[in-house]
């Protein structure tokens, strides 16, 4: 009752991004659950012929050009709760903060669900049953809107957080002056234009510990063509914790050239995953809702301790 009681004076204190008077407290306090969440929302099309998602179908996937100020009062109210209780409390008061035009729906879900396992892999132990390596570092390759960066520098403030990507986004921006705003300064967090090449040619240069006995976790977040590769290539050289989201996985990368993959493009996709696993031996695999995203296997390592 008193927890009930805490969210239910939080979100009337939310703002009018999420607060709506016709709101009821059981609607607003009550246990998230994605699939009463998605239930009649917009889904993913290729086609003119638009779709709705159906609780407890798990085929489709949610429009990703659905926005937060598209959804009714009952589901912004979900939501709210949904980031509210994320672990990160701040998230919700940043989103409230932001442009209405940056929130978009499956961005901000797929961003928490891949938080998640980053907060589960820093947790773990590098060694069975030995003491877990400190991580100093996290480089987050191909960050796009970077909101997964964001999240890692507003809990984790003691780590230095590298956002690297070919070009700042308008939403990476907007997103770090509203967390700012709301009271989460992000000061260990730093945006660097470019790509893995960054990172590499740091190592190879520098003596101010990027590699000299210092744990670092890398991650790879829908990375394309070849960066998933090559990230996990640069982690495991270098001993580090990773984690990645492959994507649009290139063939040459995983398997042999003589091997010709006549199949679907989600079978192939998942065959490919496999073949990652297989090479790199991580300790786990672990999957986000596709109906989040259709790219939604999470593998993960520790790395090992120098």
């Amino acid at each position: 009752m008193a927890e009930s009681e805490s969210l239910w004076e939080a979100y009337m204190k939310s703002g009018p991004t999420f607060y709506d008077p016709s709101i009821a407290q059981i609607d607003a306090t009550r246990a998230w659950s994605l699939d009463l969440f998605i239930d009649g929302l917009q889904a993913r099309s290729r086609s003119s012929i638009k779709h709705v998602l159906i609780a407890g179908v798990t085929s489709g996937q949610i429009d990703p050009n659905l926005r937060l100020c598209d959804l009714p009062p009952l589901k912004r109210a979900a939501l709210w709760r949904y980031l509210y209780t994320s672990g990160n409390p701040g998230l919700s008061f940043m989103v409230a903060a932001l442009p209405q035009q940056y929130v978009r729906v499956k961005e901000l879900l797929e961003s928490v669900e891949t938080f998640k396992h980053v907060g589960r892999l820093m947790k773990r132990s590098t060694k069975q049953g030995q003491k877990a390596t400190k991580i100093s570092h996290i480089y987050d390759i191909g960050c796009s809107h970077g909101l997964v960066a964001m999240l890692c520098a507003a809990s984790f403030p003691h780590i230095a957080v590298h956002a690297i990507d070919l070009i700042p986004r308008d939403s990476f921006q907007a997103q770090r002056e509203a967390f700012v705003s709301t009271g989460t300064s992000l000061s260990n967090l730093s945006f660097e234009a470019g790509d893995l090449s960054i990172l590499r040619n740091r190592i190879e240069s520098s003596s101010d510990g990027y590699d000299g006995g210092e744990h670092s976790l890398l991650l790879c977040v829908h990375g394309c063509k070849s960066l998933t590769h090559d990230s996990i290539e640069m982690a495991i050289r270098h001993e580090w914790a990773w984690l990645s989201l492959p994507c649009c996985l290139q063939a040459k990368n995983h398997i042999s050239e003589k091997t010709s993959l006549k199949v679907t493009d989600e079978t192939r996709f998942a065959m490919l995953c496999g073949a990652i696993v297989a090479k790199y031996e991580p300790e786990t695999i672990t999957t986000i809702d596709p109906r989040i995203t259709g790219r939604g296997i999470v593998i993960a390592s520790t790395g090992k301790e120098k």
